[in-house]
């Protein structure tokens, strides 16, 4: 168990980062953790939302809330998306807006 910073406020969205990471690496010791990272990876094809580019064990990757927990977001699978984290630090710090990638229905388009 690692000790939550003192001033650290789970309420506040300056602290949201934070908290994503802190909930990273819990995710990455636990078994379901995997199995969550896996399945955003594969729903996303290995793509970043943001940048486009191949998420790989070098690029690193990072989970973003799309609705952040500080606005009452939860941890499901829908509320989810994996992003690089210099891509993370730029939803942050610019605010920028990220949807969930859609599913492919298998069917390519002409």
């Amino acid at each position: 168990h690692t000790k939550i910073r003192n001033q650290a406020n789970p309420y506040n969205p300056h602290w949201e980062q934070y908290f994503e990471k802190r909930l990273d690496r819990y995710m990455l010791d636990k078994l379901g953790g995997k199995q969550q990272l896996r399945s955003l990876w594969l729903a996303q094809h290995g793509i970043c939302p943001v940048c486009q580019h191949k998420i790989t064990e070098t690029s690193g990757w990072a989970r973003h809330h799309l609705v952040w927990r500080s606005h009452g977001g939860g941890d499901t699978l829908e509320n989810l998306v994996l992003v690089h984290p210099t891509c993370h630090t730029q939803i942050h710090n610019r605010q920028l807006s990220v949807e969930k990638p859609r599913p492919s229905s298998g069917v390519q388009e002409a």
